[in-house]
């Protein structure tokens, strides 16, 4: 009796990825540092829990809190623009004749939307069951999330106009965000990273996402008003990152589809 699980055929598929996998050495090198950064990174936070953070005159509970809730505020935009705009869907979504500014604000609008419904429940839990002592200034926060946004966009075009190009992991935006996951803040407090690289904390304020925490904190741990000038300075410097982004990532995105489009790979994945 013939089995009904084709073994051979099984073992033929797998060794078609696992080609395909060693074919690209930079997805090599990006899977295995991706495992060794985010274990580096759980280690660092496993160290500094039930310390108190004197940077924001706050304890770690609210400072963790308000990282997580940054994260599921804006990452939401990246994942939608890549989702959208890809090396599989981008040569069918020209064909059509919409704008690409038309296309992806239109497409990925509804997810940011969500993030941010979804943001007060998550707000609200974060205080009432964990225990979170939030003291917002709104006005401060409303400004955060705007300027927070418009660098993860500029980010997400800019990975998806090299991705545009490679078909696989983007390598450029990949280390920016492997360095964000260990250096910018999201669970300890970036001066913790002192203690085991001196100056590696200073490193980290060269990162937009180190600045998009920051700033967030700064609104919804200290109440931190525009009008006060240290608050001011810390919101400038991530605007200015803001700014200088928005050029970048459209002259990337631009570059690759007219590299993708010279070469007659636009529609290869």
């Amino acid at each position: 009796m013939q089995s009904p699980i084709e073994f051979s055929k099984i073992w033929a598929l797998t060794k078609r990825d696992i080609y395909n996998w060693s074919t690209y050495k930079s997805q090599i090198f990006t899977t295995v540092a991706t495992a060794i950064v985010g274990i580096g990174a759980w280690g660092i936070n496993a160290d500094y829990r039930n310390i108190a953070v004197p940077q924001y005159n706050t304890d770690y509970v609210s400072f963790l809190i308000v990282g997580i809730l940054v994260t599921n505020l804006v990452l939401p935009i990246a994942s939608g623009v890549q989702k959208q705009l890809n090396p599989w869907t981008l040569e069918t979504i020209l064909m059509t004749g919409i704008k690409t500014p038309t296309f992806v604000v239109g497409t990925s609008l509804w997810t940011y939307i969500l993030s941010v419904i979804l943001f007060i429940p998550q707000l609200y839990l974060g205080i009432y069951a964990f225990g979170a002592h939030l003291v917002i200034n709104y006005v401060s926060l409303v400004a955060a999330i705007l300027i927070s946004s418009l660098i993860v966009f500029c980010l997400a075009m800019i990975s998806t106009g090299i991705r545009i190009v490679t078909k696989v992991t983007d390598p450029v935006t990949w280390g920016i965000a492997m360095a964000a996951s260990i250096l910018s803040g999201l669970t300890y407090p970036v001066s913790q990273l002192n203690n085991y690289v001196p100056g590696l904390s200073t490193v980290s304020w060269l990162l937009p996402q180190t600045w998009i925490y920051h700033i967030t904190r700064l609104s919804t741990l200290e109440a931190g008003s525009l009008l006060n000038p240290g608050i001011a300075e810390a919101f400038l410097v991530t605007l200015a990152y803001a700014i200088a982004l928005v050029p970048i990532s459209v002259m990337i995105y631009r570059w690759g589809l007219m590299r993708a489009k010279k070469d007659g790979t636009l529609g290869w994945y």
